[in-house]
């Protein structure tokens, strides 16, 4: 059996940092080959992002509520997040079993990040009559009021906000909340969950990350954002989350795919992400599946950054410590694996095709020539081929794939499809 050590297993992850200790944590889904039926969350705890350090279950005693598992039957926990108010932790849990929404969102205590947490009640509960699956929390502070809101939900429904009670923690309105984005049943039987919602300070929206399809292959995360926290939020072309007129894979900016760029070590289904903000940059922390078995996913920490236009774009490499510095240009003319994204998913992994930077501004992009320029005081490249546009961030980056040191691009162009590619080894 794989050891519990490091990121193995961790599934939908919720990434948090505390300042006291010097930590960060990762709370996460149940979730393993047998030997790991003990519920209560997982916690893991790292000084650096990199190495992570399994510390065992959440939940006292590492056992689901009585109250809880009466109404749910759930024998394990599902996708917790944490807030800290004042000196308490609050972690936020969901225990459901697979295709049910005889769900519930319980919430647990404690005084400190590693536990153990104590059960205070429950937050939500739905079952088959409601409009909604009360799985997938996340808890949000709104800008200037400090007030606490639930954001959660998953398939029947779609994706829900709702107001708490800042003293308790507890829900502080009737009912299940308003929606912020949901899918028809086209698209994978409504399949949109995973939310997480962060405020970004310098561009002045709130960001509404979601996954859409399965989580087992095409899993793949999305993106809107909106001035208010209660939406509604929009997607790079103007598109509200919540419309369902427009075509299923068509809505949200798409953040993550499967791929590979040397066959057998790729990732496929990245998604259920949460994000961090760091003095040194943006993070993303998402789940993945190994393309050689897709029984084992991993923990994927990878550096996210945002364009001029204020969306954010995730690199194809795993954070191995390097900073977002500016690659100087002369680092960038090479041959690259490019990944392209796909809206409509036909296959698990994308391949890869190659590009060349060259130098004078040339480029080619498999068989089509372009053009490229470079600002570097932003390290940002421009990409102009076959009348296409693409702007993408030029980040230092670790080839995992062949080892060593590389070149990671990470970025969209002009029609919001998202372009990934690392240089190879020179």
């Amino acid at each position: 059996m794989e050891s519990k050590e490091g990121g193995l297993f961790s599934h939908d992850p919720a990434v948090y940092y505390d300042e006291e200790r010097g930590y960060y944590y990762t709370y996460s889904t149940d979730a393993g080959p047998k030997g790991w039926e003990n519920p209560g969350g997982q916690i893991r705890r790292s000084r650096d992002l990199i190495h992570f350090e399994y510390l065992g279950a959440a939940l006292k005693d590492g056992a689901i509520p009585e109250e809880v598992a009466a109404l749910t039957k759930a024998k394990g926990v599902w996708a917790p997040d944490i807030i800290r108010e004042g000196d308490e932790y609050r972690l936020y849990y969901s225990a459901s079993t697979f295709g049910s929404q005889h769900s519930v969102i319980g919430l647990a205590v404690s005084d400190n990040p590693e536990g153990p947490f104590v059960h205070r009640g429950i937050v939500v509960h739905t079952t088959p009559e409601s409009p909604v699956n009360a799985i997938d929390a996340n808890l949000v502070r709104e800008e200037g009021t400090g007030q606490h809101y639930l954001v959660y939900g998953s398939f029947w429904g779609g994706i829900r906000l709702l107001k708490l009670d800042n003293a308790t923690g507890l829900a502080a309105e009737e009912g299940c909340g308003r929606v912020l984005a949901c899918r028809d049943r086209k698209s994978c039987d409504t399949a949109i969950e995973g939310p997480y919602v962060r405020f970004n300070s310098k561009t002045g929206y709130y960001y509404l990350f979601v996954s859409f399809d399965s989580l087992t292959n095409v899993y793949n995360v999305r993106v809107g954002r909106s001035r208010k926290l209660e939406g509604p939020y929009l997607d790079h072309n103007g598109r509200r989350l919540d419309d369902m007129t427009c075509p299923a894979n068509h809505v949200g900016l798409k953040l993550t795919t499967g791929y590979s760029f040397k066959e057998g070590t790729g990732f496929m289904a990245l998604g259920h992400n949460s994000v961090l903000e760091r003095e040194d940059g943006w993070f993303m922390v998402c789940h993945a599946r190994y393309e050689h078995n897709k029984h084992l996913h991993a923990l994927n920490v990878r550096r996210m950054v945002f364009d001029e236009e204020g969306w954010p774009a995730v690199s194809p490499c795993l954070y191995a410590g390097e900073s977002e510095e500016i690659v100087p240009e002369q680092e960038l003319c090479g041959i690259y694996k490019r990944i392209d994204f796909v809206l409509d998913v036909k296959r698990l992994c994308e391949r890869p095709i190659p590009m060349e930077l060259e130098k004078k501004g040339k480029c080619l992009v498999g068989d089509l020539a372009g053009t490229w320029s470079y600002d570097p005081a932003t390290g940002w490249i421009e990409l102009v081929v076959n009348g296409a546009v693409e702007r993408l961030r030029a980040l230092r980056g670790t080839n995992r794939e062949e080892g060593g040191e590389t070149i990671a691009l990470t970025g969209r162009n002009n029609a919001g499809i998202g372009v990934w590619a690392i240089r190879e080894n020179q």
